[in-house]
């Protein structure tokens, strides 16, 4: 247990739980895969077409690349626990920078997408400006926050083999 929480901010493993912005960090890196994830979905559940189509024309073409190398940090994060892999807990010790390079790739990813690069930065939508903004937030957050630092330093530890009696 890190000092300086609050036992609430400890799960059932005594390991420290992962704030909602880290979470919303790694659903917003990850984004192009959940959103294609979701369009699927929506297609799967026979909802309006419209819905799909509309999802998957909000990914664009340099954004999986980002998503990519953000998606296995939401992965470790939904299924971190005591019986969690090697592969998982490798990903769990390196998920702030795993998560900051990601969020790097994505704000070069929207710049260069836009029009800035042989352009004028008035020609960049909106749009990209904010989810750069966002990126930038994100990194942050991911790079500033002791909070952040602790969760990706605590993983519960492997349960113990149960010894049998001879």
């Amino acid at each position: 247990m890190s000092p300086g929480y609050s036992p609430s901010s400890y799960d059932e493993n005594f390991c420290l739980k992962p704030p909602a912005l880290l979470w919303l960090a790694a659903l917003y890196l990850s984004r192009a895969f959940v959103i294609l994830l979701a369009s699927n979905l929506a297609a799967l559940l026979r909802m309006d077409p419209g819905i799909a189509a509309v999802l998957r024309s909000a990914v664009s073409i340099y954004s999986p690349l980002p998503s990519l190398i953000a998606v296995p940090v939401l992965y470790a994060l939904v299924f971190r626990a005591p019986s969690s892999t090697k592969l998982i807990r490798w990903i769990w010790a390196h998920g702030r920078s795993i998560l900051a390079i990601a969020a790097i790739l994505d704000c070069a990813a929207l710049f260069f997408g836009s029009s800035v690069i042989g352009g004028d930065i008035s020609d960049v939508a909106a749009g990209a400006l904010l989810a750069a903004m966002f990126d930038i937030y994100f990194l942050i957050y991911i790079l500033a926050t002791r909070r952040v630092r602790d969760v990706f330093a605590d993983f519960p530890p492997p349960p113990e083999p149960v010894r049998q009696r001879s």
